[in-house]
């Protein structure tokens, strides 16, 4: 049963989709917390709020979609540098008042979305808009959405682009400065709290990314993004927290172990064992190697 080429087409298909999806997540997750050390429990709100706000632009006609996709691309980015100006630069020195503002932003958004969701319909539904490319191709003869295609190229070109930008631009070598050492960075004139935004801002706008090449064939619900958030979390502490490479590398890594143990679950069950296998993942890796795969030892 193992080997059966559906059972592999799909697993190499749809865990490298779910795979670059979750990469692009902790890829931003893991960038705020290297630069500034803030754990955004917001992370996943900012996921689920491009994608209904590019439903919501796009089911009402009011544009076209290729311009809600930009709307969406746009406004999540907007809202997190606001939080970050009003929200979260007032309290980023106390950990625990970043915990609960980010937290309670993640849930404002879910609320807001419930809101304005149950005022349209009598009971809240999952949302999704048109894949990108919605022909089959085939794949040793199990049809395939070309939207998972496309959503493994852009995730390629997306994470390639961003480590050429922060090996190379002036940008980014700043971006490195302040997550090396933040004060002497601020010693050398970069302007950490300009840094932080950005990086913050970033980690939304690829959030939106991967809300927009996902949400077509993995729909959401208001609720959604606590669980995008966990995957994120999970990656990420598997990686190695602030390691990119580590990122990418346990995105995949949860992704498969998602999607082979899924094999062996009852659909009835699934949703049920979801989570479970992102909070195992978590717990064995905080006792056996608690600073990641790729993960640095903390300076003392």
């Amino acid at each position: 049963m193992f080997f059966q080429a559906e059972f592999f087409v799909d697993t190499l298909v749809y865990g490298a989709a779910l795979g670059s999806v979750l990469a692009l997540l902790a890829l931003g997750y893991s960038l705020v917390y290297g630069v500034g050390g803030i754990i955004n429990l917001a992370h996943g709100a900012f996921y689920i709020l491009t994608g209904y706000i590019v439903f919501w632009a796009y089911d009402t006609g009011i544009v076209p979609y290729p311009i809600a996709i930009i709307l969406g691309l746009l406004i999540v980015p907007t809202i997190a540098a606001i939080s970050y100006i009003a929200l979260i630069k007032p309290t980023q020195e106390h950990e625990v008042g970043v915990l609960i503002i980010t937290f309670s932003l993640g849930f404002l958004i879910e609320r807001s979305i419930v809101l304005y969701e149950g005022m349209q319909l009598a009971e809240i539904q999952d949302r999704s808009f048109p894949p990108i490319l919605p022909d089959l191709i085939d794949v040793l003869g199990t049809p395939i959405i070309s939207q998972y295609i496309l959503i493994m190229i852009v995730a390629v070109v997306i994470i390639s682009c961003l480590i050429i930008f922060i090996k190379k631009s002036k940008l980014g070598k700043s971006i490195r400065a302040v997550s090396q050492d933040k004060e002497a960075a601020q010693l050398m004139g970069i302007n950490v709290n300009l840094i932080l935004m950005f990086t913050i801002v970033l980690s939304a706008f690829l959030a939106g990314i991967a809300a927009v090449l996902y949400v077509p064939v993995i729909p959401i619900l208001p609720t959604s993004g606590w669980e995008y958030l966990l995957m994120s979390m999970s990656v990420v502490i598997l990686g190695g927290l602030g390691s990119l490479p580590g990122s990418v590398i346990g995105a995949f890594v949860i992704s498969y172990a998602r999607f082979i143990t899924f094999y062996y679950i009852d659909i009835q069950y699934q949703l049920a064992y979801s989570g479970v296998i992102h909070l195992v993942v978590i717990v064995i890796m905080l006792i056996v190697r608690p600073r990641g795969i790729l993960g640095k030892k903390q300076r003392t």
